[in-house]
């Protein structure tokens, strides 16, 4: 009994090893197309956006509304307005801080991940800001078709109000 019990408890750990639902990648064209949109951003261009994101797209930002083309890009715009210096580090490969991949899964669906730090000067605060980030992106084909952020908005409300304020005087 305890023979047939050792059996059974390895094959359970061996095929529980080969439990492979995808591979990931750091130097694919889907990774470089993330890699290429924040360097779009950093220059304040939407032209390369308007490419790789599908017209179907939504955004599902970080208090959970959903957000549509037109109005992601839009916010991108008013992201411009509010900032000056727009810097990301999208990553190297090795996995120790910032960092961009895609992962391809076995029952078709691919999603491209960045984990990264949002750097700005305010236009309206003039303060110097930053804050980790992390925005998964789902594929269809060769466009984007969701996108889901989350950070801590803090620093885009404060830079929102002294905008306002600043109209007001």
């Amino acid at each position: 009994m305890k023979k047939i019990f050792l059996i059974l408890f390895s094959i359970i750990v061996f095929s529980s090893c080969d439990n492979n639902h995808g591979i990931v990648k750091y130097d694919d064209p889907k990774t470089d197309a993330i890699r290429t949109v924040f360097e779009y951003v950093s220059n304040e261009d939407n032209s390369y956006l308007e490419e790789v994101f599908s017209k179907e797209m939504f955004m599902v930002n970080p208090v959970n509304d959903t957000i549509y083309y037109d109005d992601f890009l839009a916010g991108i715009e008013d992201m411009y307005d509010l900032f000056d210096d727009i810097a990301f580090d999208t990553g190297d490969g090795d996995a120790n801080a910032d960092e961009v991949e895609t992962n391809y899964y076995t029952n078709g669906l691919v999603w491209t991940q960045i984990w990264s730090s949002f750097e700005a000067t305010g236009k309206y605060t003039k303060e110097k800001v930053s804050f980790p980030f992390h925005i998964a992106y789902r594929w269809e084909g060769d466009k984007i078709i969701e996108e889901y952020q989350f950070f801590d908005m803090t620093v885009f409300k404060n830079e929102e109000q002294a905008k306002i304020e600043s109209l007001n005087n």
